[in-house]
């Protein structure tokens, strides 16, 4: 194998299987494209929902590619061993979910990890694992050259409800009162300070505590105040809307396995909102391009991405989120789109009638965001990204 170059990097398969919405095929796809267009042949292959078999293992061989790659990880063969291990080649997983819940893809030596937070990285490095690099999400270039249609939506927000109230009952049942007392003070921490990582968080907490944590599932506890944060924060988000009509599209999360109240219960008093079904993620482009105003919640990347930015301004929908010292460092306030802060939800609505009020301004606020876009945050740009940043890991892997 020629290791010089580019030419290391020519061959490239991409793993994908399904996920909720599809967003994972849809990514998988347009990197692919992009790729291509930088001159690295790839493959596509798709696991569905079952097991990786045979036919699959010998496809990937055929092709002999110089890397595999997939958005999140696939499921390992055996315990802690993966597809990648027995065909010896490096594997790219691009997590766009908090990374922790990925720290076993560390034991494998063929690993390489790519985050969409700067702090998933910095944490993952403290597992003394460093084949790893901060790499956003980003779209595909034609979606910011697509006609806008007649806007019909105000306001819209797409993404599942988590049942937080659900899991902190079922938490609170088995959990000492001493480590509950820890989880809601992570909780209020997260809530109050927009900078912190739910990781630090959830640590501060801990050591404000006297408990021993002897025995204790970190992962867990995390998973805890991930599923009860994400929930909270879209729910008062929204229920902060009082008087301009907002129009959902997704359904109760299936993450949560005590979950059953939706959004038709956490929103019955708002008779501004309108439930819709969810839909698969490329049929998202078109709501939001009938849309003027998008809505956008992730507690869980304090310094990092979230798709639904970079789509909604190439739709032409201005995006209202929740803050990122990432986004922060890239898009303005008021100037490329808006940020908000957990505890301080009251002020979304008066942001709301200010963009409603100016349509030539919000027009120009969609176009200077969407520049950025373009500019900085396709799949081109990140194949270009890729080819720089996963250079010195694959020398190592394959000498």
């Amino acid at each position: 194998m020629n290791l010089s170059g580019v030419i290391m990097l020519s061959r490239i398969c991409l793993l994908t299987n399904y996920n909720l919405y599809e967003s994972k095929r849809h990514f998988t796809q347009k990197f692919a494209e992009a790729l291509n267009r930088h001159h690295i042949e790839t493959k596509i292959i798709d696991a569905n929902e079952g097991p990786i078999g045979a036919d699959i293992i010998s496809a990937i061989q055929r092709f002999d590619p110089h890397l595999t790659c997939s958005f999140n990880s696939m499921m390992p063969l055996s315990q802690n061993r993966y597809l990648w291990d027995l065909l010896e080649t490096p594997h790219l997983s691009i997590l766009v979910d908090p990374a922790i819940y990925s720290v076993s893809l560390t034991s494998s030596p063929y690993s390489i990890l790519s985050c969409v937070d700067r702090n998933d990285v910095s944490s993952m490095k403290e597992y003394n694992f460093d084949r790893i690099f901060f790499w956003p999400h980003a779209v595909e270039k034609e979606l910011g050259s697509e006609p806008e249609q007649k806007k019909e939506f105000d306001v819209v927000f797409l993404g599942s409800c988590y049942d937080y109230e659900s899991l902190r009952a079922s938490w609170r049942q088995r959990n000492p009162d001493a480590l509950n007392v820890v989880l809601d003070d992570a909780i209020d921490i997260v809530l109050s300070n927009n900078q912190i990582s739910l990781a630090d968080a959830l640590v501060d907490a801990w050591n404000r505590s006297s408990y021993n944590p002897e025995g204790v599932d970190f992962t867990t506890l995390f998973y805890y105040l991930d599923m009860y944060t994400r929930g909270k924060d879209r729910v008062e988000l929204i229920r902060s809307i009082k008087d301009v009509p907002v129009h959902i599209f997704g359904e109760l999360s299936q993450d949560n396995a005590v979950g059953v109240l939706g959004w038709q219960q956490y929103l019955a008093n708002q008779s501004n909102v309108t439930i819709h079904p969810s839909v698969p993620f490329s049929q998202s482009f078109d709501i939001l391009r009938k849309s003027k105003i998008s809505l956008n919640s992730m507690p869980f990347f304090r310094d990092g991405t979230h798709e639904r930015v970079f789509t909604s301004l190439c739709c032409g929908a201005v995006p209202i989120t929740s803050e990122s010292t990432y986004l922060r460092e890239t898009f303005k306030d008021g100037k490329e789109l808006f940020y908000y802060q957990s505890k301080h939800w009251n002020e979304v609505n008066d942001k709301i009638h200010t963009i409603l009020a100016d349509e030539p301004k919000r027009q120009a606020i969609c176009e200077q965001g969407r520049e950025l876009v373009m500019r900085d945050h396709t799949w081109d740009k990140r194949a270009e990204q890729l080819k720089i940043a996963i250079e010195p890991f694959l020398e190592k892997l394959l000498k």
